[in-house]
């Protein structure tokens, strides 16, 4: 009776220990619950970049059961069996049905599917990008797998000593509600009414310009930046705010470009005609074009003349025209930058009353044209930064003998900087991409390069810069800035 009771005495302390162990785990059921995670200090950001990724990445029904995309043992994106070793967790449930526990989220593991580059290179430390992981646990049944637990996790700091475990206190139960509310962030959305709309719902105080930014900044991840306001920069600056003993000067949160005390700027071509006068397009806000004009002759003014933006030097529709009266000036347009806009001046026709139309051409601009590509140290290749519809894109040349850049060129990377002096590690949020990642231009024709592209969601404006970057840190190429 005695080694009967014994043993039961055991299974009873394992199961209170499974008990203690699975209550251990808090839950996050909603956005509110995620706020209380701490992120963008204890906890990389990088955590909340991973869990949006993987609520849009797995299905689920109406009936809550969710499905993985992709088999988890092949170790597509990352994935990988997790023993639960640390009983950190619930221990698998007995029976007939499988389960077993996968982690996701290992950026250095290299499959077939592969994490996004704005999940894989969110951070600029090797150990910082890649402590993060989700955990789930797999049903695995004939008619297929579900999950029906899912945890966000991390392992601890190398400093710690701790090996690959996981952090107990940085672990937190995801719960459907929530993947369904993160999931209402898209991974690609960037229209204003969305944005507007997840505002609203959840009760964000980011006013209309502050979504203008996401938009101008992120481009198509504009919804995810949205989340990473809501759950870390609110809630730091609520608890800045609790914190403050007197009112303090309200702190401008748009977005700042530093322009480097240099005249090297590049980006614009302008053309001083026989008779003084100059027209030219530069970068104006938004990454939208800017009418410049200078040196108009006063009897010119007195005629009455007029500016117009045209796409190229061929082209004879107007995109936009504008009066003048001042020999010297400039005019913001709607018309995103593009090589090839060109500025040319004419007289001015009057019409009825205030109305008037183009007459006969002055003169013109020269087309604006993208900086030169600059060579990549020690490689048959070149690196240009060019802008299309107003963001900033790279463009990189590959010498046609040059066949193994693809394996020279396996972690090398280019990201675009908001100005010469931002140290390498500070590229801008998400924009950059893998050499190998760019796209062919098929309509470039180059008997001596191939010619692959990417473009970015930053907008062209003074001071970027775009850098390639061989491995780590090391760069072999900077664009010269962009700028008036």
């Amino acid at each position: 009776m005695m080694k009967v009771s014994g043993r039961i005495l055991i299974c009873c302390a394992a199961l209170i220990l499974d008990l203690i162990s699975a209550s251990a785990v808090p839950r996050l059921n909603s956005i509110d619950d995620l706020k209380k995670v701490n992120f963008g200090q204890s906890v990389p950001t990088r955590g909340l970049v991973l869990l949006h990724w993987f609520a849009n990445t797995v299905d689920i029904d109406n009936n809550n059961v969710i499905r993985l995309p992709f088999d988890p043992d092949s170790g597509d994106y990352g994935s990988h069996h997790y023993g639960n070793y640390e009983r950190m967790l619930d221990p698998l449930p007995r029976g007939n049905i499988r389960y077993r526990y996968f982690t996701v989220g290992n950026i250095f593991q290299e499959t077939d599917l592969e994490l996004p580059p704005h999940v894989v290179h969110y951070q600029s430390g090797n150990e910082e990008r890649n402590r993060n992981r989700i955990i789930m646990r797999v049903r695995e049944q004939n008619v297929g797998s579900t999950i029906d637990q899912v945890y966000i996790t991390q392992h601890y700091e190398t400093s710690d000593h701790q090996g690959t475990r996981y952090d107990p206190d940085q672990t937190y139960r995801v719960t459907v509600n929530l993947l369904r509310q993160i999931r209402e962030f898209p991974l690609e959305g960037n229209r204003m009414n969305t944005l507007t709309d997840l505002r609203n719902r959840f009760g964000s105080n980011a006013d209309d310009s502050r979504l203008r930014s996401l938009s101008n900044t992120m481009g198509s991840l504009a919804c995810l930046g949205l989340l990473l306001f809501i759950v870390i920069e609110e809630k730091h600056s609520a608890a800045q705010r609790n914190n403050r003993p007197k009112p303090a000067a309200r702190r401008n949160t748009d977005v700042v470009v530093n322009i480097p005390e240099t005249t090297h700027f590049i980006g614009f071509q302008g053309v001083v005609q026989s008779n003084g006068i100059t027209l030219k397009v530069t970068t104006g806000t938004n990454g939208k074009a800017r009418i410049v004009w200078g040196n108009v002759p006063r009897h010119l003014l007195n005629e009455g003349v007029m500016v117009a933006l045209y796409k190229n030097n061929e082209d004879e529709n107007a995109m936009i025209s504008k009066c003048i009266g001042t020999g010297s000036g400039s005019h913001d347009t709607s018309v995103p930058l593009n090589e090839g806009l060109q500025v040319r001046l004419h007289e001015r026709k009057t019409l009825y009353c205030f109305w008037s139309r183009k007459g006969e051409e002055k003169c013109r601009g020269l087309e604006f044209k993208n900086p030169m590509p600059v060579d990549i140290a020690d490689y048959n290749a070149k690196l240009q930064l060019f802008v299309k519809d107003g963001k900033a894109c790279a463009r990189l040349y590959m010498k046609k003998s040059f066949r193994e850049w693809g394996t020279e060129f396996k972690k090398s990377w280019v990201g675009f900087y908001s100005s010469a002096q931002t140290a390498t590690s500070d590229y801008e949020w998400w924009q950059w991409q893998w050499a190998t990642k760019f796209q062919p231009n098929p309509d470039f024709e180059d008997f001596s390069y191939d010619i692959y592209e990417y473009r970015s969601g930053m907008t062209a404006a003074p001071g970027v810069q775009a850098r390639f970057i061989l491995q780590g840190e090391v760069v072999k190429a900077r664009t010269p800035i962009w700028g008036e």
